[in-house]
């Protein structure tokens, strides 16, 4: 690969249909483009969108390689399946998705020829299939996922979620860099990463059309940020719990749900709550008090880079993971899914709101991470390969 002051030409595959993976690649691959490498995408319509703003070039996955309308599948057509049999029918169809992706990243490499292929980890299998010799990086979304953890897997995500990793990490393997879009001292001070592994620091990307409603920009209320998952997750029971909740409290509440469900999927919404599809959360976590989230891992990074304390409901996936994380930090009350309830949200709310604690301990955090400039570290670890 071409020394480090001279440009690169990266093919990035990218997809937008597996929740938080998306935004930290993003993030990197904005970064190289400022620093004057050539980035072209592979992606799905919505990252074909996204790119626009970057002025780089993506070429679009046919519909039927829509990772998201496949999951969306998945989720209606996994009912009367075990937990266990639900993951393992998809880290097949993921499996299979990555092999007809590989297919098509390989044509587009031999017309290309990139010095480097980046990606993120719903589409490592599919990069590590089309890499052969070529230099693959991958920017891992969540807290370190590789061979031996801080903690077991089986305590940091749900039960469908591990089945995937038996594909994953074998392929995370042939990653020559991987970059973790986290903390270490998040992640439990984890000092034994392979040495093919670096922490970097909250990766944080929006669109450009993100953007905070003017009643957020002019309002001096307590507002408390909620979030629930931008993909298919059964979580209506938990924004129930959060509206309900809030109803009884003096505080005004703005939920995002990602477009994931009608807002009349939530009604009654009260009087001291918004709802909408979708709102820049660094602008709306700079005017908030809490965030109060299913404990993705991007929106736990955000609130940590912005100093907010929060109250997490951990849902799915790798929620019970990131939860765990935050609390161990003192930045968190979490709030068990099996426990879920409006009185228990709204007891975990005001405990975060009531004891200086948690939000002098986000500030803390904050103050510590932004020393840094994670995209930067990111992309100079890419130039040193």
């Amino acid at each position: 690969m071409s020394e480090p002051s001279s440009p690169m030409r990266a093919l990035i595959i990218a997809i937008a249909g597996a929740g938080g993976d998306l935004p930290p690649l993003m993030a990197v691959a904005g970064g190289l483009k400022q620093r004057g490498h050539e980035v072209r995408f592979l992606g799905d319509r919505p990252v074909a969108d996204a790119v626009a703003a970057l002025g780089a070039e993506c070429t679009l996955l046919s519909s039927d390689l829509s990772l998201g309308a496949i999951l969306g599948q998945f989720a209606r057509g996994s009912q009367g399946l075990t937990v266990q049999q639900q993951g393992e029918r998809f880290r097949d169809e993921l499996a299979d998705w990555s092999l007809r992706v590989a297919e098509v990243a390989t044509g587009l490499m031999q017309n290309s020829r990139p010095d480097l292929i980046l990606t993120s980890l719903f589409g490592i299998g599919a990069a590590a299939l089309a890499a052969g010799p070529t230099p693959l990086v991958m920017v891992n979304s969540t807290f370190y996922v590789g061979p031996d953890p801080p903690r077991p897997r089986a305590a940091d995500f749900s039960s469908r979620a591990l089945p995937l990793f038996d594909y994953l990490v074998p392929m995370e393997e042939r990653a020559g860099l991987v970059l973790h879009a986290t903390d270490r001292v998040f992640d439990f001070d984890n000092d034994q990463l392979p040495p093919t592994h670096r922490y970097v620091g909250p990766l944080i990307w929006e669109p450009d059309s993100a953007a905070a409603p003017d009643y957020l920009q002019t309002s001096s209320d307590t507002w408390i940020l909620a979030t629930i998952s931008s993909q298919i997750q059964d979580d209506v029971p938990l924004a129930r719990a959060v509206l309900d909740a809030v109803s009884s409290r003096s505080v005004r509440l703005l939920m995002t749900t990602g477009g994931s469900h009608a807002k009349a999927e939530f009604d009654p919404i009260p009087e001291n709550a918004r709802v909408e599809d979708y709102v820049s959360h660094r602008a709306a976590l700079q005017r908030s008090h809490v965030l109060l989230s299913h404990a993705g891992h991007g929106s736990v990074m955000k609130a940590l880079w912005y100093g907010v304390p929060m109250v997490l409901i951990p849902w799915g996936r790798d929620q019970p993971g990131v939860a765990a994380r935050a609390e161990r930090l003192g930045v968190a009350r979490v709030v068990p899914r099996d426990q879920l309830t409006a009185e228990t949200v709204g007891s975990a709310l005001d405990a975060v709101l009531e004891n200086p604690t948690f939000g002098e301990a986000a500030r803390s955090h904050a103050a510590r991470l932004r020393q840094q400039d994670p995209v930067a570290v990111a992309c100079a670890a890419i130039e040193a390969l």
